[in-house]
């Protein structure tokens, strides 16, 4: 298995504490009640599977996708967790981090409303984690929540930002920037929204 390290900052999610387990379980029951699964604890109950893909960019010279359960169980899964954290890596600077639980949950509400409504499409991630040196580059700003591997920047194909985004509002999991006809930014920081 390959040892993945914490993202800066954080502490190390293959070996959760009682309290991080708590907060991880907190986080998600907030996220989203999805009507067509009933009850959101239905939703929640089922295994926790995410569609990744990751287009061809300047340091990635090739597309990626990932379709795994990350969570079943009540448990991490470790191998499609770690696939995940693969994928969301910083590609300009070849790191992988744990990627945030509630993060990976949010987006996971989001493929849920998707799959709820006949769209059974990848979420196209146009960026996950950044180091500092990334961020930087990227022009993000100096606390970004990318840097702590707790924020996505998402699009899906046949999907307008401009309804991703109302439906990350409607999750209330974190923060969420609409970027007209670009993508939009998910992350699990303070419930707020703004247009890039």
């Amino acid at each position: 298995m390959i040892i993945l390290p914490p993202a800066p900052g954080e502490s190390d999610i293959l070996q959760p504490g009682r309290r991080r387990f708590l907060s991880h379980l907190a986080g998600a029951a907030a996220c989203v009640a999805l009507p067509a699964f009933g009850q959101p604890t239905d939703f929640w109950s089922l295994p926790r599977e995410l569609w990744l893909y990751r287009p061809a960019s300047k340091g990635q010279p090739r597309a990626e996708q990932v379709r795994v359960v990350y969570w079943a169980d009540g448990r991490i899964i470790p191998e499609g967790y770690i696939q995940l954290c693969n994928i969301l890596r910083d590609v300009q600077a070849g790191q992988a981090v744990q990627f945030d639980l509630v993060m990976l949950d949010i987006a996971r509400g989001v493929y849920g409303w998707l799959r709820a409504n006949g769209i059974d499409r990848p979420l196209i991630v146009n960026s996950g984690y950044r180091s500092s040196h990334t961020n930087a580059n990227e022009g993000g700003k100096r606390n970004s929540l990318h840097m702590r591997a707790q924020a996505m920047d998402l699009r899906i194909e046949g999907v307008s930002a401009d309804a991703l985004s109302r439906f990350g509002r409607y999750l209330a999991g974190g923060g969420v920037g609409y970027y007209p006809g670009r993508f939009t930014h998910l992350d699990r920081g303070r419930v707020r929204h703004w247009v890039g």
